[in-house]
């Protein structure tokens, strides 16, 4: 079929919120519903769009969405909060940074060989799904306990770490020969670009907001926020750091202003009626179950053995260390445990970056992040039938 995009973005955003709707009513992270309908819409389904000029305008959406929902993750992101929780979620976050970016490095390293694709898969491992464990605690009534808090703030944490390491890893890799002499030039592009970026939030952005919101012209405060939110996605892709890391940071700073539940609410409607609900369905549209090799399955099933184990030990041995209990420890680390959007993105990035992690190792992340999410549910709620609720006090 040629030439049917338009006719394709329609079947999708429709069948993707009939089917996401079904998904949360199953209590099943709703991301895992686009994914499948890009799984059998593509290669390994139906194959239904063949076309490149068709393919072409779908990534360009797919790269629209995944800005918009770094964006949003920072518009989210509330730094006094988590400097009011203390270093309880920082160590927790760093256990459950440290030990699956080491763990997935050595297992990808021991197989493929290659320091890039070992880095990005270790990342990968790093990323802690916000929608699936908020979604199960609120099930149970149990997102306003000690565990519940801590887990959400740990998460925000890891994902600001995942976001730095990414923009420092593709500036390694982009440094094309690899010498001092570059990397250390790519080292100073990076310090250079957050030094701008926190200048231009912190002076520039609550100035011109001010300007905007006397404008009486509808939603001019939306448009200004995309405006910042896509400059500062460019910005960052001109120095070779990942678009993405550009488009969080916009929206750290955005939500600072007093105007914030109205631009969240205007980049909501449209990010989640259009763009992102494509880069979910994008993303299971580039996996082709159809040419998976089983002489990748050891490393699949490490790899989500890995994913498990680390986040459980990282980030459930810390909160031990730190002095909860053996169950309470539990509960933290398998509500660490599931990947989804940030892990997504990154292999997505990762995979369409010069190819530094192949199409059989983005299936694998495919597979770790479906299983996760479907089996986290599980773990928390054996964990938390052993816990009594307490309110969560910062």
């Amino acid at each position: 079929m040629e030439n049917n995009a338009l006719l394709f973005i329609a079947i999708i955003i429709f069948v993707s919120k009939i089917l996401s709707s079904l998904f949360q009513k199953l209590n099943l992270p709703p991301i895992l519903a686009m994914i499948l309908i890009g799984i059998a819409i593509g290669p390994t389904g139906f194959n239904l769009i063949t076309n490149e000029s068709d393919i072409d305008k779908l990534e360009f959406f797919s790269k629209i969405g995944v800005i918009i929902l770094l964006f949003l993750a920072g518009l989210e992101t509330d730094l006094k909060e988590i400097k009011t929780i203390g270093k309880n979620s920082l160590l927790i976050a760093l256990g459950g940074v440290i030990l699956p970016f080491g763990l997935g490095i050595g297992l990808t390293y021991f197989f493929t060989q290659n320091l890039n694709t070992s880095l990005l898969m270790g990342l990968i491992l790093t990323a802690t799904s916000v929608s699936v464990y908020v979604m199960t605690l609120m099930d149970m009534g149990k997102l306003k306990t000690v565990e519940g808090g801590t887990i959400i703030n740990a998460a925000i944490i890891d994902d600001i770490i995942g976001i730095i390491i990414l923009s420092i890893i593709f500036g390694f890799i982009d440094s094309k020969d690899g010498n001092w002499i570059q990397i250390v030039g790519k080292i100073s592009l990076i310090m250079g670009f957050f030094v701008s970026i926190f200048i231009i939030g912190i002076f520039l952005i609550p100035f011109v907001s001010k300007i905007i919101s006397k404008m009486k012209v509808e939603m001019a405060i939306v448009s200004f926020t995309f405006f910042f939110m896509f400059l500062f996605a460019w910005y960052a892709e001109k120095l070779e750091i990942a678009g993405i890391t550009g488009a969080y940071f916009a929206g750290v700073f955005i939500g600072r202003l007093k105007y914030k539940h109205t631009i969240e609410e205007g980049v909501r409607i449209i990010g989640h009626t259009l763009f992102i609900s494509i880069f979910f369905v994008y993303i299971g549209f580039q996996t082709n179950l159809r040419d998976f090799s089983f002489a990748i399955l050891p490393f699949t099933i490490l790899f989500i053995l890995i994913a498990f184990i680390s986040k459980i030990i990282g980030s459930g041995g810390t909160a031990k260390i730190i002095g909860f209990d053996w169950k309470r420890s539990f509960c933290i680390g398998s509500g660490m445990a599931p990947r989804g959007e940030v892990a997504l993105i990154i292999a997505s990035i990762a995979l369409n970056h010069g190819n530094i992690i192949s199409k059989e190792e983005f299936t694998s992340v495919i597979i770790m992040v479906i299983i996760t999410a479907f089996i986290t549910p599980f773990l928390l709620k054996l964990g938390f039938n052993e816990v009594g609720v307490e309110v969560r006090k910062l």
